[in-house]
């Protein structure tokens, strides 16, 4: 025979049961929310995508005619090594008819290639008339040339016993060649 509960024994399953009841919605809540936090970072990654790639969509004329100038104008080169030392043979040409002395120079080991370009850097040492270098580096960035300077240090050279200001000039210059597979 079964015992009949007492209302004090039904009032503790009735608990018991309320408290199992919660904490399983509670395990199911958790889990949705966690789903929901993850999905709502998802759709606003997609929506950072979406309103960047409707930019570049908007300004696609723009940088299609900028791709077909690098594919038309930027220089190609069989041997990275080759152009490296064609870029410091250039320099120290240059250097050498405005009178600049060169110090020092290095051929830092080559970048990694990437997908847009190769790159090769020269790095200089020089001594000379402030007018004259500063000059000359103001010539040596351009769009056209596909250089840069990458880094640039400039000092007066106060030890000098020239009649015009001399400056210490320390540069690394960059030259961009096509990649590989073209642009």
């Amino acid at each position: 025979m079964a015992a009949k509960l007492t209302s004090r024994e039904k009032n503790l399953l009735l608990l018991c049961v309320g408290v199992l009841v919660f904490m399983a919605l509670a395990i199911v809540a958790n889990g949705f929310l966690g789903r929901r936090k993850i999905a709502l970072q998802k759709i606003a990654k997609l929506q950072s995508e979406k309103t960047e790639n409707d930019t570049w969509i908007k300004d696609r004329e723009f940088w299609d005619k900028r791709r077909a100038w690098l594919a038309e104008k930027m220089p190609v080169t069989e041997s990275l090594g080759r152009a490296q030392g064609q870029l410091l043979e250039d320099l120290n040409n240059e250097t050498l008819e405005l009178g600049i002395a060169t110090d020092q120079q290095t051929l830092p080991p080559l970048a990694a290639p990437n997908e847009n370009f190769r790159e090769v850097t020269v790095t200089l040492r020089l001594r000379g008339d402030q007018i004259t270098v500063l000059q000359w580096l103001s010539t040596l960035q351009s769009p056209e040339k596909f250089q840069a300077l990458r880094q640039l240090e400039l000092e007066i050279d106060t030890k000098s016993r020239e009649k015009t200001p001399q400056v210490v000039c320390t540069l690394t210059l960059a030259r961009w060649f096509k990649p590989e597979s073209g642009i």
